[in-house]
């Protein structure tokens, strides 16, 4: 394994890059129970973008894991990323990207969310608020009921648990670290790593 790049992405912030075709971003939860955010772009075409619902329909899922592949929106959809490795298991494919809105209404918390920083964090590619996709919700495990209720378990994934995605072609990845309020820990960081070979 050639490791490329590493980035910190504190707390309720995000970061952004582009992953080359063949290249592996890993996703490190660093210390466990961390949800957060994936939105991805054709590095070359920005139009081209990840789509969740296209996601869920071709992989048949609502939450996706090893050997899953994460879709974009165009016709006909292509692949960006395959999940080569996940040690977590549970990545959800229903929700939207927390945002200031969410945080005030339903947390009584006033600060910016996942989309907000997404979008700072895509600013430079001049990608705004507007232009966010919904995500893979990562570490996020989302399950429904039989009435049809979307029901949030709480987050299992461990610390230094993570997630590969192999580019199928040059993506330009923004991820976020959730500033929902979580049950009895504070919000914490993820890692990115890059790196090429297995």
């Amino acid at each position: 394994m050639d490791k490329k790049t590493e980035i910190i992405i504190p707390p309720m912030s995000a970061r952004a890059l582009v992953v080359a075709k063949g290249e592996t971003l890993r996703i490190v939860d660093v210390d466990g129970r961390q949800p957060g955010d994936l939105v991805v772009f054709n590095a070359d075409d920005l139009a081209e973008r990840f789509s969740q619902s296209r996601t869920r329909v071709e992989n048949r899922k609502i939450k996706i894991t090893t050997g899953d592949r994460l879709w974009t929106n165009t016709q006909p959809p292509k692949v960006m990323f395959t999940i080569a490795k996940d040690t977590c298991g549970a990545h959800d494919l229903l929700y939207t990207p927390c945002c200031r809105y969410a945080l005030e209404t339903r947390f009584g918390v006033s600060r910016d969310g996942c989309l907000e920083h997404l979008a700072e964090a895509l600013d430079p590619w001049g990608i705004g608020v507007n232009d966010i996709p919904d995500p893979l919700n990562l570490f996020f495990d989302v399950a429904v009921s039989t009435a049809g209720d979307i029901v949030i378990r709480e987050p299992t994934s461990k610390p230094d648990g993570h997630i590969d995605l192999r580019a199928e072609m040059d993506c330009l990845a923004a991820v976020s670290t959730c500033s929902v309020p979580l049950s009895g820990k504070a919000n914490s960081a993820y890692r990115l790593e890059v790196f090429s070979g297995t």
